[in-house]
């Protein structure tokens, strides 16, 4: 697997590593704030750089996409029982937006998973995010089941199971 490609001048590193958490949770919590102002906080908030160097060392990977040598994008993802590339915690800093990047990480990762033997791409979506779902709609997944998930803030949130088709 290529752990380092440029789409349209985005650097993408699949393979950050824990030697880029700290960057990571910047950019996560910058993207993620949002849910608290729309008065539902996101569990995100309340991860750290020591959380997710723990969810790392347990098989968790890390991608990070970047502009000019700053982390802008992040996202996490690992193998999951489906035979997919599970992706979570798509990330990118609002200043950065509407620039593709997170188009550009989803085809990183889709070719990682082909690369892995991989069924393609999986992950979950809060459903009140159309515009996300849209996102993923439009880059080949489709939305396989519903179900309300637990966040780490303790709130039940409604989510959506997407899947390349």
């Amino acid at each position: 697997m290529s752990t380092g490609v440029w789409i349209d001048q985005i650097g993408i590193d699949l393979d950050a590593g824990t030697q880029q958490v700290d960057e990571a949770i910047v950019v996560m919590h910058s993207a993620f704030v949002e849910y608290g102002h729309q008065g539902q906080a996101s569990g995100a908030m309340v991860e750290t750089a020591d959380s997710l160097r723990a969810e790392l060392s347990t098989g968790t990977r890390l991608g990070l996409a970047r502009i000019g040598g700053q982390a802008v994008a992040m996202v996490k993802y690992r193998t999951a029982d489906g035979g997919t590339l599970y992706f979570g915690r798509l990330a990118v800093s609002p200043e950065a937006r509407g620039r593709g990047l997170a188009s550009a990480l989803v085809r990183a990762l889709r070719g990682a998973a082909r690369d892995m033997g991989l069924g393609g791409l999986s992950c979950s979506v809060r459903a009140a995010e159309t515009r996300n779902i849209m996102i993923y709609e439009h880059l080949g997944m489709a939305i396989i089941g519903r179900e309300d998930r637990r966040s780490l803030t303790g709130a039940v949130i409604p989510v959506v199971l997407m899947r390349d088709v």
